[in-house]
């Protein structure tokens, strides 16, 4: 595979991961936590992902002025791809390994496993 098409399956994969997250992850549903959405965020996640945009994809992502530098009005404004750290978690898989939901969590982990063998592979190009 060529190098674009790598990072286009790499984009498309973690596009996926994002609204197969969003089901588990959207609203409240992350025990323990209240009302606060967006909980998973911090500063450092956002400078983690502004570095690697620049870095690996060349990209200069704007910040907004909010206290999370990412955060818009409907969420995190970098694409998937530009943050793969905060599009892989899903709380209970983090802190548990699993959600309890077999058919969910097959689908997350082939996923999951399907962009680290990509990543790798853009990697050693």
């Amino acid at each position: 595979m060529k190098k674009g098409e790598l990072r286009a399956a790499i984009s498309r994969g973690y596009s996926e991961m994002s609204e197969l997250t969003k089901v588990k992850c959207g609203g409240n549903k992350c025990p323990g936590v209240g009302n606060r959405a967006y909980r998973c965020c911090d500063r450092m996640h956002c400078q983690m992902t502004i570095d690697h945009a620049y870095k690996n994809w060349g990209i200069r992502l704007p910040t907004t002025g909010h206290q999370l530098p990412l955060m818009g009005p409907t969420g995190c404004t970098a694409l998937p791809h530009l943050r793969p750290w905060c599009t892989l978690h899903q709380c209970q898989i983090q802190e548990t390994g699993s959600t309890k939901d077999r058919a969910w969590d097959a689908k997350y982990f082939r996923l999951r496993n399907k962009l680290i063998r990509l990543e790798q592979q853009l990697a050693a190009m």
